[in-house]
């Protein structure tokens, strides 16, 4: 009985380096980074202010696959391509040149009420009840059922893996061509030059580029600059 054993151990021991052995390895994200931006039909590694010319691929954190032609992968999802002025960012999130700002990963969001499935970048509103990885049951209507038994409404800007854990939401400002654009919690708005907006964290964004934080401290937003803020979920 005790060759049995050894044998069947053994063949156990095979089995699972053999799957080891098949399973992809993921290369160790770059380090020296901030993230890559598409322009003029090339990627780039961003450092700081300075661009990098890409010259094959970059990793990035969560698995994130940059080749030098813009085209990118997120694990095993869909070969996708950045547009002109894309960024994204290290922490996993595309920033367009117009400030809008969106997970790079697969994701459930609620926007101006209603409830958005991005696969592989491909967005859609839903049309029946979702249930994500964790069990969190989600609604058209934005009313979902928490795996620890809560009954509430999703918040617009409210953001899910779909593994069904929490994405941190961001808000954004930005001055192009002079004007001033603010995402939040979703919705893209602009700003005239005499108005004045308070975001989710407390921070006030005036349309001439000014932004007073809550502790007094002022910011002068320069042309194509744009700054992330915290957004409403954060805050619970």
């Amino acid at each position: 009985m005790s060759n049995l054993n050894q044998r069947v151990r053994a063949v156990f021991s095979s089995l699972l380096l053999a799957v080891a052995f098949a399973l992809p390895v993921q290369a160790e994200p770059d380090s020296s980074i901030d993230g890559v931006k598409f322009q003029d039909g090339k990627a780039y590694g961003m450092h700081g202010d300075q661009l990098e010319a890409i010259e094959d691929s970059v990793e990035l954190p969560l698995h994130i696959k940059v080749n030098s032609d813009g085209t990118f992968k997120v694990a095993d999802g869909k070969q996708r391509q950045l547009e002109p002025g894309q960024v994204i960012r290290r922490d996993g999130w595309i920033l367009n040149p117009d400030g809008s700002i969106q997970p790079v990963v697969d994701h459930v969001a609620m926007k101006a009420g209603q409830v958005i499935l991005v696969r592989d970048g491909r967005a859609g509103t839903i049309t029946g009840p979702i249930t994500l990885t964790n069990n969190l049951y989600i609604t058209p209507d934005g009313f979902c059922d928490y795996p620890d038994g809560r009954h509430a409404r999703l918040l617009d800007g409210q953001l899910f893996r779909l593994d069904g854990t929490s994405i941190p939401s961001k808000d954004t400002v930005t001055l192009k061509n002079g004007q001033v654009y603010v995402q939040k919690d979703g919705s893209l708005l602009s700003l005239t030059a005499i108005q004045v907006m308070g975001m989710n964290d407390g921070t006030r964004i005036h349309g001439d580029g000014l932004i007073q934080r809550l502790d007094g401290t002022t910011t002068q937003l320069h042309e194509g600059q744009t700054i992330l803020i915290d957004g409403a979920i954060n805050r619970h």
